[in-house]
């Protein structure tokens, strides 16, 4: 958790409210950093903090699997991002996942599970949405496990060559063009 522009506070603050509204939620994050005392204290002081675990920085990738394994649903509403790996992790072990229209999220998942970032009151209600609709959950996982695939090594190699190939030609059609 060395920044919050994966949105934890954002995180927070939205099952704190959840909770309030009834749902039974268990919140873990995985990662650390220099913010890490501040949502601890924003978990306690919103009332959630017996619900939020700080697992800190995992060593293994199997460690990682394991706890997305015993996840119902992946939550990533980051302020800003790439392509987010994590994400794509998520997606490989057949998680949900709902995430921010920021960065590649929108080209990982589809418009119904994304959310504006930083909205508090679109992610309570996206979250509530979805735990409150298992056939949804089960949809999700399905499409999202199809989904990673495509974020196969052997898939994106693929793909990477094919793009260096065709920056090769058109660079070498360039530099003939300007030669000529």
């Amino acid at each position: 958790m060395s920044q919050l522009y994966k949105a934890q506070d954002i995180l927070i603050e939205a099952i704190a409210r959840c909770t309030q509204q009834g749902l039974d939620l268990k919140l873990v994050f995985v990662g650390d950093g220099q913010y890490r005392p501040m949502l601890e204290q924003q978990a306690a002081a919103l009332g959630v903090g017996d619900r939020c675990q700080f697992l800190g920085q995992l060593t293994t990738g199997s460690v990682v699997r394991e706890q997305l394994d015993r996840a119902d649903l992946f939550v990533l509403p980051s302020r800003q991002e790439g392509l987010p790996r994590a994400m794509i992790e998520a997606m490989a072990r057949g998680l949900p996942c709902l995430g921010s229209t920021v960065g590649g999220m929108p080209e990982l998942l589809p418009s119904e599970d994304l959310v504006p970032p930083v909205d508090v009151l679109a992610l309570v209600s996206k979250i509530q949405e979805m735990v409150n609709d298992p056939a949804r959950l089960s949809r999700m996982s399905e499409r999202n496990l199809a989904r990673a695939q495509d974020y196969r090594e052997d898939c994106i190699c693929d793909r990477r060559t094919a793009f260096y190939k065709t920056l090769r030609k058109q660079t070498e059609s360039w530099l003939s063009q300007r030669k000529g």
